[in-house]
């Protein structure tokens, strides 16, 4: 496993993110209730979407591949996204996980069973640092399945890992999630996000909607 500077720092960061994922679903389970708890609604108003058209983000798997994203933002209980911009996407063990947006590798945790242990927080994990100062977290990959290294260049589609059931997690699923900055990952810390080549029914605001199938262009 590589670490960004020392146990100390990644054991902090699965800490903080226990609080950020919470009880993250396994795939299938849990979509398409549209009446998120008031809590979630009136978080997901304080941000803004990027349109789709416009957004630096591709869907997290390979072009021509369709997932269902049966858990997103502000998603009402008792999933772990209530006061949080994510999606997690049904994927099967072994699936392949493909960067969102060219960055650098900043982070990868590849060493813990595919056992759900909520412990472990994301489990398996890369982080990809953006151009922007954002981050992009992949969260709960195949144990042993990580293939970037810290500080690695990637770009948009690069194969980053495969899917699993690491950390909080009570199925194999992709958590995908992007933090504001470098420093902080606690829920008010994410941001909204959509993404330019999903077909599929999209919300207002060209967010993905609890419960749809995406197709990555």
């Amino acid at each position: 496993m590589l670490y960004p500077t020392s146990l100390v720092w990644r054991w902090s960061l699965m800490v903080l993110l226990g609080g950020v994922l919470g009880a993250c679903g396994g795939g299938g389970g849990a979509g398409g209730n549209s009446t998120p708890a008031p809590i979630g609604a009136a978080f997901c108003d304080t941000k803004a979407f990027t349109p789709a058209a416009q957004s630096p983000y591709v869907l997290p798997y390979p072009s021509g591949v369709t997932y269902t994203m049966f858990q997103g933002n502000c998603s009402p209980p008792p999933g772990g996204h209530q006061t949080t911009f994510a999606y997690d996407f049904d994927h099967a063990m072994g699936d392949p996980v493909t960067a969102s947006r060219a960055g650098r590798v900043t982070f990868t945790a590849n060493d813990f069973p595919d056992d759900g242990n909520a412990a472990n927080a994301g489990g398996n994990s890369v982080w990809i640092l953006h151009s922007n100062g954002t981050v992009a977290a992949y969260f709960h990959l195949n144990q042993g399945s990580v293939m970037v290294a810290v500080n690695q260049n990637v770009a948009a589609g690069d194969l980053l890992g495969l899917a699993g059931n690491s950390g909080a997690s009570s199925g194999p699923h992709l958590h995908f999630q992007v933090f504001e900055t470098n420093n902080s990952f606690n829920n008010e810390d994410a941001v909204p996000i959509t993404f330019n080549n999903a077909t599929g029914r999209t919300g207002n605001n060209g967010e993905l909607l609890e419960g749809e199938p995406y197709t990555a262009n």
